[in-house]
């Protein structure tokens, strides 16, 4: 069991991992800012039509509200039967109308679930939290973590630290997605991850109506699995939350010249 901080880990009884056909996977990472989109409206329906958008094998989400007295909840029910996928939620704040907090979800059956507690100790001001899925696709290992990093620099390079001590399955491929809320394109706790991971872009995706700040991120090991990177901008995405969707295609079939693209900003096609 990996040492990263206290964790709960359930393995998902009964469930036989599902054999994908041998092609590329596709996973996205969202933060979806609790379903409160540009216009200041709480649409959980316009959340879900952009992850119809993203057909992603595997989808990270940070920010899902559960609290009673939000209103208009998108239960994981919902998201399960809408977009045929299952759902693993880890509540990283639970208050007394519910919980806010991160998810997996995924179409391949993930055969454990590990919930790690990454925020938590006296120089914390925040909780926050590292979800660990891991699936075997075509009897080889895989490793996706999905993180929200906190907004304080020193507390996001404490929380790298701890993610870094996540160890890569054998012969196989991890992923770490998420929010790392990190503002500076070569410090903060960007050289740890680039230490662990190797160097990886990081597209911007902040504020989703005129985008400069790449918080959203994928990091992949080994490097060259990742064979495409782009932030997802369709007009429905640029509205539904305060950030854009990052897409990934993986492969295990990493031999070709890995090929990202950072998708150019057009000032013209953005909706403000």
């Amino acid at each position: 069991m990996p040492e990263v901080g206290e964790s709960e880990s359930s393995r998902v009884g009964g469930e036989v991992p599902l054999v994908l056909a041998r092609r590329p996977l596709r996973l996205a990472t969202y933060n979806i800012h609790k379903f409160v989109g540009n216009d200041g409206r709480r649409d959980p329906e316009r959340i879900l039509n952009v992850l119809r958008e993203l057909d992603a094998d595997i989808l990270c989400i940070q920010e899902y509200d559960a609290r009673k007295t939000a209103g208009l909840l998108l239960s994981l029910k919902d998201l399960e039967s809408e977009i045929g996928c299952t759902a693993h939620v880890h509540p990283t704040r639970e208050v007394r109308h519910g919980y806010h907090g991160n998810l997996i979800l995924t179409r391949i059956n993930a055969h454990t679930v590990e919930r790690h507690d990454i925020g938590r100790g006296a120089a914390e001001f925040e909780k926050r939290g590292m979800m660990v899925a891991d699936f075997d696709v075509d009897g080889l290992p895989l490793r996706v973590c999905n993180t929200h990093l906190a907004l304080w620099p020193a507390a996001r390079k404490r929380q790298a630290v701890r993610i870094n001590q996540l160890a890569a399955p054998d012969a196989g491929m991890m992923v770490l997605a998420g929010d790392l809320n990190e503002w500076l394109p070569i410090g903060g706790s960007r050289p740890l991850f680039m230490g662990r991971w190797g160097a990886h872009p990081s597209p911007p995706t902040f504020p989703a109506t005129r985008p400069v700040i790449g918080f959203d991120q994928v990091w992949v090991t080994p490097r060259r699995c990742l064979v495409r990177l782009e932030v997802h901008m369709s007009p429905l995405a640029r509205m539904a939350s305060d950030h854009l969707p990052v897409k990934a295609t993986l492969d295990f079939a990493a031999g070709a010249a890995v090929a990202v693209r950072e998708p150019a900003w057009e000032p013209a096609a953005v909706a403000v």
